[in-house]
């Protein structure tokens, strides 16, 4: 059985076994299975996986690095592409920039020399950064003035108080934001299953992907610089005990979900890490709790 036939059916059991655990049998239709994207829980038959209506998931997007991990709606799975990964791949770029490191695509770039502007790309490699210089973008005059000063600037040796340049990268933060939330999300529904998703403290998060001009979901996001990129951990966290929550961790990035038992909402989770780094520790806590494998797969740990 091909990949998405085995995540289909697989879920489809699932979610039916957890519904009717909750005593909400009703809510499928007999008979046939049925499989609801986690995105935006519309429900779906097996036809829908050779139709390519249901289709395979990134985690986080491909453009990030991510792995195939499940089953989303066609849909969902094109629209977040345009909505929020291209943000965060954008913003991943510009910080890259940043701090110096290697990034195999290269982005809209100006270089200036005593203010004088070359427009082209640039691009950030193990050796330092790359600036090339594209002639149909650039003024002749500006461009002649422009290598006429670089020469000048050869021969003076070390004046880099001279030169300058700006990356031009377009990205929405908060979109970019939303990205990483999403990733979490479905990291977990990968994870731990329909059980934690169709919790009612879940559908705040769903809310927020299919209307994000909203922007009302208050989610606390820790960032740690020097995290390796490769870092991937999802942790049932119930220690200490006010900061309960599910943390899923993608590399220097850790997003705080609503925990399991009597969890708290997406803002109450948010104010009481704040409430930590208010008192002054920085966010210097040990979080313990249940580790769960990061998922290649969906494997529905609680279900």
């Amino acid at each position: 059985m091909d990949k998405c036939g085995r995540w289909f059916d697989d879920g489809a059991a699932k979610l039916r076994m957890v519904l009717a655990r909750q005593g909400r049998d009703g809510e499928l239709p007999s008979g046939a299975p049925y499989y609801a994207c986690p995105c935006c829980l519309r429900l779906y038959s097996r036809a829908a996986v050779t139709a390519k209506v249901l289709t395979v998931e990134h985690v986080p997007s491909e453009a990030l690095g991510g792995l195939p991990m499940l089953l989303t709606c066609a849909d969902c799975n094109s629209s977040s592409g345009t909505k929020f990964d291209s943000h965060a791949t954008q913003k991943a770029i510009a910080d890259a920039f940043v701090r110096g490191e290697a990034v195999s695509r290269r982005v809209r770039a100006t270089s200036y020399i005593d203010g004088i502007p070359l427009r082209g790309y640039a691009q950030s490699t193990e050796d330092g950064i790359s600036l090339v210089g594209v002639p149909k973008q650039n003024n002749p005059r500006e461009l002649a003035a422009f290598l006429e000063a670089l020469g000048s600037l050869a021969d003076q040796g070390n004046a880099s108080s001279r030169f300058s340049f700006t990356i031009h990268t377009r990205y929405d933060e908060a979109r970019a934001r939303l990205s990483l939330i999403r990733a979490a999300y479905l990291t977990a529904f990968a994870g731990l299953g329909w059980s934690y998703i169709l919790e009612p403290v879940m559908q705040p998060v769903r809310n927020q992907l299919n209307n994000p001009e909203s922007r009302t979901l208050e989610t606390y996001i820790f960032r740690d610089p020097d995290s390796s990129s490769s870092v991937q951990r999802l942790l049932i966290v119930d220690d200490p005990d006010e900061l309960r929550c599910v943390a899923v961790i993608i590399g220097e990035y850790s997003v705080f979900l609503p925990g399991l038992c009597q969890p708290m909402t997406w803002d109450e989770t948010a104010a009481a890490f704040c409430r930590r780094r208010e008192a002054g520790d920085r966010l210097s806590v040990t979080l313990r709790g249940k580790e769960v494998p990061w998922p290649k797969e969906p494997t529905y740990f609680l279900d």
